[in-house]
């Protein structure tokens, strides 16, 4: 059986019905050669949702910032509150038109359920545990506040927010990994102390 099929092949060829070289077609749609890489959709919901997460984050970081500066034992977790005041107003200050255009009103001034949570714990904690509570919300929030500009950047509809929001990541990051580095060595009870 197998030798009658090749020669009906060896005869059709012969015939030029089909071509021993030339591929059969078929009713087949196309394969590219490497899958096109994934494209992440960009949306108005994404700035939006971005607009409101950075107000709020930046609102608790100034106000954070503010508290341990009145707080603080150590003067580097005073400095480091300075710092994130200053920045975070200053990007505040930077994105506040970008972000009232995104949410077509004036953004809210005021904190996140969770933020006013951690507020009033940072209230309520022993000054020998202040630094180093107040050093544990910097390294979540700026991890949630560098998840956030990392996903406008990706994935936003603005070009003008996400050209903002790239040229900011970079401190982002640095906030997120001095308070890091600081709470390995500030005062109390640190999970990241050997």
């Amino acid at each position: 059986m197998t030798y009658g099929f090749v020669s009906l092949l060896l005869l059709l060829a012969q015939a030029g019905t089909i071509s021993p070289q030339a591929p059969m077609k078929e009713n087949r749609a196309p394969v590219p050669a490497q899958p096109a890489p994934m494209q992440q959709p960009q949306s108005p919901d994404v700035d939006r949702w971005f607009a409101i997460t950075f107000m709020q984050g930046g609102n608790a970081e100034m106000d954070l910032a503010a508290l341990a500066s009145q707080r603080g034992s150590a003067n580097e977790v005073k400095a480091y509150a300075a710092k994130m005041i200053a920045e975070h107003k200053g990007m505040s200050d930077e994105m506040m038109p970008i972000l009232q255009h995104v949410l077509n009103t004036p953004p809210a001034e005021r904190l996140a359920p969770s933020d006013q949570l951690a507020r009033k714990h940072l209230e309520a904690v022993k000054p020998v545990d202040f630094d180093q509570e107040y050093l544990m919300t910097q390294i979540g929030g700026h991890l949630a506040m560098l998840t956030a500009f990392q996903t406008e950047a990706d994935n936003g509809a603005d070009p003008q927010l996400k050209e903002v929001v790239r040229r900011w990541t970079p401190t982002i990051q640095a906030h997120l990994e001095l308070a890091v580095d600081m709470a390995k060595h500030v005062g109390g009870s640190s999970p990241f102390k050997h």
